[in-house]
């Protein structure tokens, strides 16, 4: 068995325990401290006391350990190899502070950037010192020889921000650390973040704050820190009688105060202009299905409108709403602390957006942490001066907001007008079905249903990158009459309507009134960049669908990535000729007269703020975050296909360039993670085979979309150096 002795450190500080000495029991296999150990049956070769063993810890926060801090002992270029062009070309220092041909300092930082095969990123994303990498010092003699030489005591330090550097010879020595806080695993810092967070001049950065500004003066950098401290370095063996051993501890603090961030990424679209989901024409074809047609006003056919083709994109406009520190994890998990909630201010985080792709870097504000002396993460206070914080609580909300995308048409026949709106969406929400957000004035049970949706919030942990998903929630209503009243059950939809069947009605002339559905495939525009969305539904055989034989359906199932964001009609006057139904029930709660959701209220949404107007209904239109990971983002930029989905057992890509491993947590039409809580009764759940919301069988794949036209996320991340 293998026997082990601990010596306790007291770590965190640069100015006490230099030195620890302590016997050693001869029986003793490992020797351990922090998170290093020593074999003993390695140390027991040589009882010579010409060299020491160094440890310490890079620290940052007042407490929290480093990762991938390099170290070293300084070694002087000698005289001798000053005179040996090679050498000296290579290693020119003679002090730290000296500078080789390119104008940096002796550092200890990578030269070039190489591949992590756990991430499948390149890192550091930009290099910017000059040490060598292991295949140049394995193919270069020069590099080996200098290798060997000047770096021979070097160490980099783990997870708990420990090294230890063994053999170091006795006496007086300078001890330097090198770090890159853009470099430092799960703290490491991004660029707008050291703008946002850290309050470096956004001179320093170029791009938008998403690459560092190159320079060869190490001093110029802000996310490169390097430090000498002298130490006096004591024998490993100081009685070899006694057997009584020697360390000598030596700390780094790092002068960066760092914040722990995520990132929310995305891509949203809508409607053309003047297409949206209800359609006013002829006098006598003024009825209830026309709230679930997509209209035709803008000289396209309804089966074009509703083409992924013609989808457009606009800049997303997003609120973050977060509980304070002050809110416990118990008081968030009861709900009732949901009026506590405060709006995270724009200043306070970085957001980046281009043709609806957007991103978004917040910093953690709870839980805070340092690292303890075994290396763990213990939990201190939050008004702790030390430490750092690694998680957030809070959701969002997303609008395409009129101002970027107008709204400045309405449809109308002889008797009905109808006006757009563009519907918003909370991430995360989900509801049972008849749980929905509705209007707390007439509808029975909206207290607890409200109530619930607000309390729906995502716990975000530091470092994470999440995308956003939606459920596509489609309703058809094709009646032209009888559809009066509303469905049995107080359920919130009308009579007629048919909840999640991508397919319904395709072999009549109403096959278009399902509200939300997508065609993506063969829409009659030319020069399409969106062919490759992902269906989940083929209509074959359709007599009415503008002169196809096949089509290819989204709807009624989970969009990864994409997040469809429609506009739908409601009947400003002479609702009557509709049977006084203002909107089709995907949008919203659906009650005869009601117009709550279409103009400005005083709803709350969290905290002190309110207005709901436009928010869609919580039963239908699920959200969430997926939490994924850097080689799945790798991997989805390397497939070209905008649209693509997994093969059968959700854990692959399946594209004409191959299959690819996926690590996150994508949603699918299992309806995870917990199926009393996302499935009601059918066909409300959806997700099922085929688009049909009444199936019994369960559709086990998974769908992405990187976004319409131009827009592309995951390029769009990883051309900001997230990835």
């Amino acid at each position: 068995m293998n026997k082990s002795q601990r010596i306790y450190l007291n770590t965190g500080t640069t100015q006490s325990d230099k030195f620890i000495q302590v016997q050693l029991e001869q029986d003793v296999d490992t020797l351990e401290f922090m998170t290093m150990n020593i074999y003993t049956k390695d140390a027991y070769q040589d009882f010579n006391s010409d060299y020491g063993v160094l440890v310490g810890r890079v620290l940052a926060n007042g407490g929290i350990g480093i990762p991938n801090a390099k170290i070293s002992i300084f070694i002087p270029l000698t005289d001798e190899d000053a005179d040996i062009g090679d050498v000296a070309s290579i290693y020119p220092y003679k002090t730290p502070r000296d500078k080789n041909a390119e104008g940096k300092r002796y550092n200890l930082l990578p030269r070039v950037s190489e591949f992590d095969p756990p991430t499948g990123t390149f890192k550091p994303k930009q290099p910017f010192g000059s040490f060598p990498i292991k295949p140049e010092i394995v193919t270069n003699q020069s590099f080996l020889d200098v290798y060997k030489k000047y770096y021979k005591y070097t160490a980099l330090t783990n997870s708990g921000g420990d090294y230890m550097i063994f053999g170091v010879p006795i006496g007086l020595q300078t001890v330097h650390l090198s770090v890159d806080i853009t470099d430092i695993g799960k703290y490491s810092m991004t660029p707008a973040a050291m703008v946002v967070n850290l309050g470096y001049s956004p001179n320093f950065f170029t791009d938008n704050s998403t690459r560092i500004k190159p320079s060869s003066d190490l001093n110029d950098l802000p996310n490169i820190e390097t430090q000498e401290i002298t130490v006096d370095i004591i024998p490993f063996w100081g009685d070899t009688t006694n057997f009584i051993i020697g360390i000598t501890r030596q700390d780094f603090r790092i002068r960066s105060v760092l914040t722990n961030t995520f990132v929310i990424f995305g891509t949203v679209y809508t409607d053309a202009y003047k297409a949206m989901w209800a359609h006013a024409i002829d006098p006598d074809k003024e009825k209830v299905y026309l709230l679930y047609q997509m209209s035709q006003d803008n000289g396209l056919s309804t089966r074009q409108n509703i083409g992924i083709g013609n989808k457009i994109t606009g800049a997303v406009t997003e609120k973050i709403y977060y509980y304070p520190t002050y809110i416990t994890d118990t008081q968030i998990a009861s709900g009732n602390f949901v009026g506590s909630m405060l709006l995270l201010d724009p200043t306070q985080y970085s957001v980046y957006k281009k043709n609806g792709d957007f991103a978004i870097i917040v910093s953690c504000n709870r839980r805070k942490i340092i690292t303890d002396e075994l290396g763990n993460e213990t939990v201190v206070p939050d008004n702790s001066p030390d430490g750092i914080f690694t998680r957030f609580a809070g959701f969002m909300t997303l609008e395409i907001s009129n101002e970027v995308l107008p709204l400045d048409w309405s449809s109308h026949g002889d008797h009905v007008y109808i006006k757009p709106l563009r519907q918003k969406l909370k991430f995360p929400q989900y509801a049972n079905k008849g749980k929905s957000l509705k209007n707390p004035d007439v509808c029975t049970g909206a207290e607890a249903d409200n109530a619930a949706w607000r309390k729906e919030h995502y716990s975000f942990s530091g470092g994470g990158i999440y995308s956003v998903s939606k459920f596509h929630g489609i309703v058809a209503n094709p009646l032209s009459s009888g559809a009066d009243s509303p469905q049995s059950g107080g359920y919130g939809f009308i009579d007629g309507d048919t909840i999640n069947v991508a397919c319904y009605g395709h072999g009549n002339s109403y096959w278009s009134v399902n509200a939300g559905i997508i065609q993506t495939n063969d829409y009659g525009v030319t020069g399409n960049t969106n062919a490759q969305f992902p269906t989940n539904s083929i209509i074959t055989g359709c007599a009415n669908c503008g002169g196809l034989t096949t089509m290819n359906i989204f709807g009624a199932n989970w969009m990864n990535m994409a997040v469809y964001l429609p506009q739908t009609g409601w009947a400003d006057n002479n609702y009557a000729y509709i049977y006084c139904w203002r909107a089709n029930s995907q949008f919203t709660w659906a009650r005869k007269n009601d117009t709550y959701y279409m103009n400005p209220n005083k709803q709350v949404i969290a905290g002190i703020y309110q207005d709901t107007c436009s928010f869609a209904r919580s039963d239908v239109n699920w959200t969430d975050f997926v939490p994924m990971t850097k080689q799945d983002v790798v991997k989805m930029n390397e497939v070209d296909s905008k649209g693509f989905k997994t093969c059968i057992d959700g854990k692959t890509i399946n594209t004409l360039n191959g299959t690819y491993a996926l690590q996150g947590n994508f949603r699918n039409g299992t309806c995870n993670p917990n199926p009393l809580k996302w499935c009601a009764p059918a066909p409300i759940c959806g997700g099922r085979c085929n688009g049909d919301g009444t199936s019994a069988t369960l559709d086990p794949v998974t769908y992405f979309f990187k976004g319409v036209d131009t827009s592309d996320c995951v390029a769009f991340i990883t051309c900001l150096g997230i990835i």
